[in-house]
C-alpha cells in the first residue's frame, strides 16, 4: 500500500486508503494545519475524505491541529485510552522523567528553544468525543474493520501513550517509536527525547516482530526496518541527558 506522506516543519503526516477515504495518521503542530491543508490540496485529497485519524501519541508536534482538523472534517479518532488525560491536559507528560538521547541532541535542543519561541512543548487541548475509539494495547480487528490491513501496536518508550501502525505489507508508521532525524548527531535511530530505552527497544523488537519490512517515521525519511535490529541496545537509560525529573510542575 502505497502511503501519501505530507511534510510538516518537523514531522511527516501519513495518509492510507480506507473504506470511504482515507486514514490519516497524526496531526502535527498547530501552526502546521495551514501546511496540511495545502498538502492534501496538493495530493488531491479532499478534506471530507479525510474519515479517521490514528493518533499515535500526544505530543504537541503530534496533536497540536486536532480541534482544527476535528472542527472543518467529519473523523473518528483513534487513540490510546492513556492518551484521553494527556490530550485535556494540552502538554507533554512531564511526570515519567525522561531526557534527550545525548549531550549533543540536548544541546540542539536548546538552540532551538533559544530561537523559536512556538517551541513550548504544550498545544491546545483536546477532548476525545464519544465517538472516537480508545484502544488499550495491541490491536488486530479495529484497522481491519476501518478497510486498513493492519494493526495497532502499543509502542512505549518515547511516552506512555504511543501507539504504531503496522500493515500487513510490511509498511509500519511508528510516530516517535523510532526516527529517522539527526542520526549524524547520534540518534540511532531513536526520536531526541526518550522516557525509557528498555521499552523502546521492547517496541522496536515488537515492529520486527510484527513483521515490519519499511519504517514510515514522524521525523525523517522511510528506513528499512533492518536498522533498527542493527540499533538494537545502542543508548541505554543512563546515557539519557536529563530534562524531566518525573516530578509534575
Amino acid at each position: 500500500m502505497q502511503p501519501v506522506c505530507i511534510p510538516l516543519s518537523l514531522t511527516n503526516v501519513y495518509l492510507l486508503p480506507c473504506d470511504g477515504g482515507f486514514l490519516q495518521i497524526d496531526a502535527g503542530y498547530q501552526h502546521d494545519y495551514p501546511a496540511y491543508r495545502r498538502g492534501l490540496a496538493k495530493a488531491g485529497i479532499p478534506l471530507e475524505q479525510v474519515r479517521c485519524l490514528a493518533l499515535t501519541h500526544h505530543h504537541d508536534d503530534h496533536a497540536g491541529f486536532l480541534n482544527e482538523l476535528t472542527r472543518d472534517a467529519d473523523l473518528i479518532l483513534i487513540a490510546h485510552r492513556l492518551a484521553g488525560d494527556l490530550l485535556r491536559g494540552g502538554a507533554n507528560d512531564r511526570s515519567r522523567g525522561g531526557g534527550y538521547v545525548n549531550r549533543r541532541i540536548r544541546f540542539l535542543a536548546g538552540l532551538k528553544a533559544r530561537f523559536d519561541p512556538r517551541w513550548s512543548l504544550s498545544f491546545p487541548p483536546f477532548t476525545l468525543r464519544e465517538r472516537d475509539l480508545r484502544v488499550g494495547g495491541d490491536d488486530d480487528a479495529l484497522l481491519r474493520r476501518l478497510g486498513v490491513p493492519g494493526a495497532l501496536l502499543y509502542t512505549p518508550g518515547h511516552c506512555i501513550d504511543h501507539l504504531a501502525v503496522v500493515l500487513d505489507s510490511g509498511e509500519a508508521f511508528c510516530g516517535d517509536a523510532a526516527a529517522n532525524f539527526l542520526t549524524w548527531a547520534g540518534t540511532r535511530h531513536c526520536c531526541v527525547f526518550m522516557t525509557d530505552m528498555d521499552q523502546a527497544y521492547r517496541s522496536w523488537q515488537k515492529l520486527l516482530d510484527a513483521g515490519a519490512r519499511r519504517i514510515y517515521p514522524a521525523h525523517g525519511r522511510p528506513f528499512a526496518a533492518g536498522r533498527l535490529r542493527r540499533d538494537l541496545g545502542r543508548i541505554q537509560n543512563r546515557d539519557l541527558a536529563r530534562f524531566f525529573d518525573g516530578r509534575t510542575e
